[in-house]
């Protein structure tokens, strides 16, 4: 009887968990998609005044002026929206991997009809991926709100750059651009790799207790938010 009761108590607050936990990503998503959107507006904002700038000054020191204060202010925004969103996917990582666990108990415990439940059970990044219909192989974080992110972003950082060896050293407009698409790249990839140590220090370490036979042998990916 004691025994009945205490796993009526241990359903009892898994189910508590597992709903604390579909919150906790729900909110996560949604300061994800605040924290994108807020960015792009303030990209969008600065392309339009950029543009009225364009035809009163056209290549004047106006617009030189407004652009390089305006332009690494907007990049340094960029790289603080970046890093928090790629926090945030691997914090709705995690909690993908608490859910799938406490799946995991409640496929245990219905034996043989476990086939009632759709999703993965599995606690380990294949499970959770497996849940978000996501190919694991050759994904990551590429195809994510933060990347999305990074690559505008590096195009901010980019412009800036070719904008100021066009006001500082006269150079060129085809030297200024290709300084510019330089400095993108190196940026773009600098933050992609920024985020893999991040995803790699945030998600790892967690020991699976449903493992499935395709996990066996190999890590957990990283988070595809």
């Amino acid at each position: 009887m004691a025994e009945a009761f205490d796993r009526g108590e241990l359903l009892t607050a898994l189910s508590t968990e597992h709903f604390t936990l579909q919150g906790a990503r729900s909110q996560t998503m949604n300061e994800s998609s605040s924290r994108a959107a807020l960015y792009i507006g303030a990209v969008s904002s600065t392309l339009v005044a950029l543009g009225f700038l364009g035809q009163l000054s056209p290549g004047g020191d106006t617009f030189n002026t407004f652009a390089l204060v305006v332009l690494p202010t907007l990049y340094l925004l960029g790289v603080f929206t970046f890093v928090r969103l790629v926090e945030c996917g691997a914090e709705d990582f995690r909690y993908g991997l608490a859910i799938n666990r406490i799946r995991g108990y409640y496929k245990q415990l219905a034996g043989d009809r476990a086939n009632l439940f759709l999703l993965s059970g599995h606690d380990h990044g294949l499970g959770v991926f497996a849940n978000a219909a996501v190919p694991v192989e050759g994904r990551r974080q590429y195809f994510t709100f933060g990347s999305v992110v990074g690559v505008i972003n590096s195009v901010v950082g980019g412009s800036a750059v070719a904008i100021a060896l066009g006001a500082f050293v006269d150079a060129s407009l085809g030297v200024a651009a290709g300084g510019g698409g330089v400095v993108a790249i190196v940026s773009v990839i600098a933050l992609l790799r920024l985020a893999s140590r991040l995803l790699e220090t945030r998600t790892g370490g967690v020991e699976a207790l449903f493992p499935s036979r395709a996990a066996d042998g190999a890590s957990a990916s990283g988070p595809g938010h």
